[in-house]
């Protein structure tokens, strides 16, 4: 339906006759429960076709199928670590929770409860039907529902059978079959985990020998004990050449001092030399002079005793420097001696220093080649030992993997045990008729009304006024009722001169009033008003819209013209039949015979008395149809002529309402040509038939200067039934008026009795 676009145009056109969008929301959003209602309506025959075909299949298939029963077993699930006990978090557990599910979800796991209960050899289960143990699986996996609920660690096993017993024997089956399978895989598992890691502990082991054996013979091939090359060995030859220098500074020192004790021997003195005699001399030397000084006084020089006691000091004072002298040599040699002694001393000291050091020296020589030595190798036996070491690292990293391995495998994993076997069901779960057949008639209320959702969403059809309004800006000018029977080929048999209390001939009328309010130029054209009329495409209805148009001016007292000029299109129409009929000047004869127009056309009196109570015109103000008796052949020579303005000027000053029959717009240029002639063109709708896209194109072929359109057969039953909210949806309410037998309004029991009676839309 039109109403499904989404870029919708406001009412009110802009000036120009351009059209003024505006985005509203999309329509079936802002749908009421009364206009669901409708829509529903609209499409009630699809609906109750597509709601009965699902409930009466689904009724047919429940009704035909076996009994099935359905038992329950509740399995809970044991975690267990390292330990032997649940050291997991909530979070790990539900995910163990959920993987023991797809366990006992598992195919493997079917196919061994197959095996265990030979359920592909049971008619029962096969149904009579030769199975293989993969076949018998995967229909006990469609026949098996496995729940999990949240934060617990119980697991339902729902199973479904033809026979209660077999049910819930299968039902129980599950855990059993599982903790053998877990059984097997794990032993599987163990032993060839067990051997794997032994066999890897055993080739480490062996790389782990071959490494430090590598690295003992480097050692023994390049003289580097352990340690060698380390901070030791530097440590080492940092305290020997401290000692050597030590010990050098100490022969430097000695020799010094050699040398000194030399000097130092000559600088003694022997001036305090003394010796007993020379002591005893020099007392008995000192006596003597104190005697002499004594008695000099008493005596006198000359004085024998003085005389002798001065011989005895000569005597005495000679021997004193004799002794004296004596005792200083022996002490000079002494002090000789003494000197030598110690500097040979000194001299020997400062040569065993002197070849200590040496010693130190050669040793501290050639530990530092050895050091040089084994810093050229120590790349090589650092590259050895990270070998050794890496590979004893692995060795004891696969040894205790090994031992954690061995004591875990027989408490760490996922278990399930049975809590609640399952009973014998005694009552079937399938089939269920009547709940099957409130779902059926729910899901195919739903999808019904999704696809006649979606029929209204596809649906571009023009079918109301309300539609022209929001998507082109267009006034409907009316809606004609659709007709039965044909509009006749002549003037007298319109249905608005035949049957003037009708439904059509109200319509008619209304439109012919609303023609005559459009806008014109009466005071410059003597009240005349020129009215193009074309359509879409050819088949609209727009030579009877033409044709009804005129009928209905000229029974309200208007004089009306039809001029044709659809002059291309081939064979019969209404228009030439009348013409025919009319035994009046054809249009041809008019256009090429300018000068006796006014007397091919007949003269109508000016002032003619109009009875309205007979409803229809008097002959004198019937409609002139001029039109042509067979088809020409160049008839855009004719249309884009200037005979055609003159003929229609001439027009003005003899009818009241020239109206234009135009050909369709989509078919060829000449409505676009005509409607510059015309003081307004209206459209053409065929109601139900014309689309959206075909009226877009229509109206940008004369650039948006179409003042009205008018929906044309339009079925008026339909119309109400399908609840747009217009006039004519109340119809029915005013059929007092009309001559017309209008259907009886029902009750909405009645409509839904009858509902599937109806006329399809």
């Amino acid at each position: 339906m039109a109403s499904a676009q989404l870029t919708l145009i406001d009412g009110a056109a802009s000036p120009g006759g351009r059209e003024k969008q505006q985005d509203l929301s999309f329509e079936l959003q802002q749908m009421t429960a009364r206009q669901i209602w409708f829509l529903l309506r609209r499409h009630m025959k699809l609906v109750g076709s597509i709601v009965i075909t699902c409930v009466v299949v689904v009724l047919a298939v429940q009704l035909q199928l076996p009994n099935r029963y359905e038992a329950t077993a509740t399995v809970q699930v044991e975690l267990n670590d390292s330990t032997g006990s649940n050291q997991a978090d909530a979070t790990r557990n539900q995910q163990r929770v959920a993987n023991e599910a797809r366990m006992y979800r598992s195919q493997a796991l079917a196919e061994q409860v197959v095996r265990d209960l030979n359920l592909n050899r049971n008619p029962t289960f096969t149904h009579n039907i030769p199975m293989t143990v993969q076949q018998a699986a995967v229909q006990l996996t469609k026949n098996t529902r496995v729940v999990s609920s949240t934060d617990s660690d119980f697991i339902d096993i729902t199973v479904q059978s033809r026979k209660p017993e077999l049910s819930a024997r299968i039902a129980n089956r599950f855990v059993d079959s599982l903790q053998k399978i877990r059984s097997q895989r794990r032993q599987t598992w163990r032993d060839g985990l067990s051997a794997a890691l032994d066999k890897e502990t055993s080739r480490l082991a062996h790389e782990v020998e071959v490494a430090e054996r590598a690295v003992a013979d480097f050692r023994r091939d390049h003289l580097m004990p352990m340690g060698a090359g380390s901070a030791e060995d530097y440590q080492q030859m940092n305290r020997i050449a401290v000692e050597a220098a030590s010990t050098a500074a100490m022969s430097s020192a000695m020799q010094a001092q050699a040398a000194g004790v030399g000097r130092a021997a000559a600088m003694r003195t022997v001036a305090g030399a003394s010796s007993p005699a020379l002591d005893n001399l020099q007392k008995q030397y000192d006596d003597l002079v104190r005697q002499r000084s004594e008695n000099s006084v008493q005596m006198g020089a000359n004085h024998p005793q003085m005389q002798a006691l001065s011989a005895q000091i000569a005597q005495v004072g000679k021997a004193l420097v004799q002794e004296r002298a004596a005792v200083i040599n022996t002490q000079q040699t002494k002090n000789d001696t003494d000197a030598g002694r110690e500097r040979a001393m000194a001299l020997a000291e400062a040569s065993a220093a002197s070849a200590r050091a040496g010693q130190l020296q050669a040793k501290l020589n050639a530990m530092t080649g050895a050091a040089f030595r084994n810093n050229a190798n120590l790349v090589n036996l650092s590259i050895l030992d990270r070998r050794a070491e890496v590979a004893r690292q692995a060795y004891l990293t696969t040894a205790q993997r090994a031992q954690t391995v061995q004591s875990e495998l027989q408490t760490t994993g996922v278990n399930s045990s049975m809590v609640s076997a399952a009973a014998v069901p005694l009552y079937p779960v399938a089939p269920a008729p009547k709940k099957m057949a409130l779902a059926a008639f729910v899901g195919s209320s739903v999808l019904a009304f999704l696809i006649v959702l979606g029929i209204e969403m596809f649906d571009n059809r023009l079918r109301s006024g309300d539609q022209l309004r929001r998507l082109f800006g267009l006034r409907t000018l009316a809606m004609l009722p659709k007709l039965e029977e044909s509009i006749g080929t002549t003037i007298e048999e319109n249905p608005v001169i035949t049957q003037p209390q009708s439904l059509f001939t109200e319509v008619a009328r209304n439109l012919a009033s609303e023609i005559g309010e459009l806008p014109h130029d009466a005071l410059a054209h003597g009240g005349s008003q020129r009215i193009l009329v074309t359509s879409p495409l050819p088949g609209d209805g727009k030579s009877s819209v033409a044709l009804t148009l005129a009928a209905a001016a000229a029974s309200m007292g208007r004089r009306a013209i039809v001029v044709d000029l659809d002059l291309r299109r081939p064979g019969p129409s209404i228009l030439r039949s009348i013409q025919d009929s009319s035994g009046t000047p054809d249009l041809i004869e008019v256009l090429t015979h300018a000068e006796e127009s006014r007397k091919l056309i007949p003269q109508i009196e000016q002032h003619v008395e109009h009875d309205a109570a007979e409803g229809a015109a008097p002959t004198a103000l019937m409609p002139v149809v001029l039109s042509t008796r067979e088809q020409i052949r160049n008839p855009a020579a004719v249309v884009q002529g200037w005979q055609v303005g003159r003929l229609l000027d001439d027009l003005r000053e003899r009818f009241d309402l020239i109206v234009i029959n135009a050909p369709a717009i989509l078919a060829v240029r000449d409505a676009r040509t005509l409607s510059s002639l015309a003081d307004s063109t209206v459209m053409v709708v065929r109601w139900g038939h014309t689309t959206v896209e075909q009226l877009r194109a229509s109206l940008q072929m004369v650039n948006n200067q179409v003042v009205g359109a008018v929906f044309n057969q339009v079925d008026y039953e339909d119309h109400a039934r399908r609840g747009y909210g217009d006039a004519v949806q109340f119809y029915m309410g005013s059929a007092a008026y009309y001559s017309d037998s209008f259907p009886v309004q029902q009750g909405w029991m009645s409509r839904v009795r009858n509902a599937f009676t109806r006329k399809a839309a």
